[in-house]
């Protein structure tokens, strides 16, 4: 495995950048929070002078998008960046990337959803560990867990092992290392074939996805089995696949269960480690992962640690 650089520690009273490379800021009230939230973490924050005037569903056109992450990335004081929201449009940022730019500084990167893709294009480009967790506008209504994981992550402490006890082994044996790759599972498919994929080679894959029926994800699933991912991989994590956030609780579990059910079948000739319920994704308890970083799944111990 080549050598990835970890992201920067923050201290106190580093300075957060507030991105918006995918979808339109549609609640102010989720952004103050968001806002004031960092702060009592003891961080700054900086927002672009003007807020996002794009329409429909992008925040900003794609040239504006891609200037507003190179401004952040650059300036001097911003040690971070953090994405706004998901949605869609990071996918249309990517020819408009400065590559040359992004190698002249190490920044941390935090997002997931449609973020993803830009986790995916800074560590094919330059090697650089990310932060998949929650976005400005999910960070009210996270829970306390995953605040406090967020937290530890942008604080250096992002090498924290992650135990839960709600984590369902759905196929164990012995421990396996890999790089840990993964996000989004719509975004994933939408890179595939492009120059920003990442080699799947002994990787320890996670996945999680919001809105998408189950023929869909089924679909999504099947591709990256026919094309050859899954057999390339050396585990596989789960995370929350909710069709909508009115889900009962028996109707998220059925739910869940046939994606399981479709993943240990696409799986079942590798027979590698798939853990099921780990709490990423559209949730509420969405904790941060080192995106790229080493990882080492212990089913027996059902325990995720990184290196």
């Amino acid at each position: 495995m080549n050598q990835n650089f970890h992201p920067p520690t923050l201290q106190k009273g580093a300075q957060i950048g507030i991105i918006a490379p995918a979808g339109q800021l549609r609640d102010e009230t989720s952004l103050e929070r968001g806002i004031a939230i960092l702060r009592e973490m003891g961080f700054e924050v900086k927002l672009p002078r003007n807020l996002w005037p794009g329409e429909s569903y992008l925040a900003d056109t794609d040239q504006n998008r891609a200037l507003e992450f190179h401004k952040m990335w650059s300036d001097p004081e911003v040690s971070a960046l953090l994405a706004l929201r998901g949605g869609f449009g990071c996918l249309r940022l990517l020819p408009y990337l400065d590559t040359n730019a992004l190698l002249d500084k190490q920044k941390l990167l935090i997002g997931f959803s449609d973020i993803t893709i830009l986790h995916q294009a800074l560590l094919q480009t330059e090697k650089t560990i990310s932060l998949h967790g929650p976005m400005l506008t999910t960070l009210s209504t996270s829970t306390p867990k995953t605040l406090a994981r967020f937290y530890a992550s942008l604080t250096g402490k992002w090498h924290v092992p992650i135990q839960e006890k709600q984590v369902e082994v759905l196929r164990g044996g012995d421990p396996v290392r890999g790089r840990l790759l993964g996000g989004n599972l719509s975004s994933l498919i939408s890179i595939i074939g492009t120059h920003y994929e990442q080699d799947w080679q002994d990787a320890i894959l996670f996945l999680e996805d919001i809105g998408e029926p189950l023929y869909r994800i089924d679909r999504m699933l099947t591709q990256l089995g026919q094309c050859g991912k899954l057999s390339q991989l050396r585990g596989i994590i789960i995370g929350d696949f909710s069709l909508n956030p009115d889900q009962d609780r028996l109707e998220s579990i059925r739910f869940h269960e046939q994606v399981w059910l479709r993943i240990l079948e696409l799986t079942e000739q590798s027979g590698i480690p798939v853990w099921g319920d780990f709490p990423i994704g559209h949730c509420q308890t969405n904790l941060t992962l080192p995106h790229g970083a080493e990882a080492v799944m212990e089913s027996s111990q059902v325990t995720l640690s990184f290196r």
